[in-house]
């Protein structure tokens, strides 16, 4: 056989056994370093919006938050950003917001809105935090409000939202 035409049907072979690589999405998830993937631009296509995950760490949310962030810059790069301004600034423009919409992140499934079971969910997390001391009244599925002075510290309370959050709602990844 021919040099040529080994080579050639080598190239042949291996271009009929590769795999194309899959899409690239702008969701995060988890890899094993525990890191977020990051997003391949800032802007996310039709119903890639970012979602966040009960089990996310504080630095994992704030990189999709960032995101955001650095998108609204992006599309009015003259703006002050969400904050308070000094008087006579501007904030982000509302064709940054719309640009920049996919690219907030949406509420970890179990605490979405559009599930299901939410409500429900919502009700025995109140339950569970009126359970474990604190005074808390459910003013509607998704929020709640204090009833009375808290006896509490702010960080017990803190822990408590979290533990109640998990017990309820889980942690796992969807």
């Amino acid at each position: 056989m021919k040099p040529r035409l080994v080579i050639g049907a080598a190239v042949l072979l291996l271009s009929a056994c590769s795999q194309a690589a899959p899409p690239s999405s702008n969701v995060a998830s988890l890899q094993s370093s525990g890191a977020v993937a990051p997003s391949s631009g800032t802007a996310a296509p039709a119903g890639d919006q970012p979602r966040l995950r009960m089990d996310m760490t504080d630095e994992e949310k704030q990189r999709l938050y960032d995101a955001h962030t650095a998108c609204l810059a992006e599309k009015d790069p003259n703006a002050t950003g969400t904050g308070a301004g000094p008087a006579g600034r501007r904030q982000y423009n509302d064709e940054a917001w719309r640009l920049c919409a996919k690219t907030w992140p949406l509420p970890p499934w179990e605490m979405d809105s559009s599930n299901p079971t939410f409500a429900d969910n919502w009700h025995r997390n109140v339950k569970c935090l009126n359970s474990r001391g604190m005074k808390v009244i459910e003013t509607e599925p998704g929020s709640w409000t204090y009833d009375g002075e808290q006896t509490l510290p702010h960080e017990q309370r803190a822990t408590i939202e979290k533990e109640c959050e998990q017990e309820v709602f889980g942690g796992g990844r969807r």
